[in-house]
């Protein structure tokens, strides 16, 4: 299922406040970065999930929040649900902006503690020049 631009476009207007916020298609979803730190995700369902972790990861659940699950494939051929430390937030709070900027900012102090990602190494093969 295709992730709808208008939910995006209007989440984005809801972040405003928050100053840039920039989008990426990952997942399936649309990835949602400040400062270039993933802190939330609309998936083709609609729904926005925001990100979690050992500091925050009991508020979310406290409210009732389920998180972000999909199911992959093994190379055993077997399948196995996978969960990310996202949490889908009730379509209530996207509508009511404070709300909306209170949890994101949860997510935003998430993904900023979070270490950031080594860029991966890349192999030159004999022979080949840069």
């Amino acid at each position: 299922m295709s992730v709808s631009r208008e939910y995006v476009t209007f989440v984005l207007d809801q972040l405003a406040p928050l100053g840039a916020v920039e989008t990426r298609r990952m997942f399936g979803c649309v990835a949602l970065f400040q400062a270039g730190r993933m802190f939330a995700l609309v998936d083709g369902d609609a729904q926005l999930y925001i990100k979690a972790d050992d500091q925050n990861r009991e508020r979310f659940i406290a409210e009732g929040f389920p998180p972000f699950t999909y199911i992959t494939t093994r190379r055993s051929g077997g399948q196995q649900e996978v969960t990310l430390g996202y949490y889908r937030i009730a379509e209530e709070l996207v509508e009511d902006n404070q709300e909306l900027l209170r949890w994101a900012h949860e997510g935003i102090a998430a993904a900023m503690r979070a270490p950031e990602k080594k860029p991966r190494k890349t192999t030159k093969k004999p022979g080949v020049k840069a």
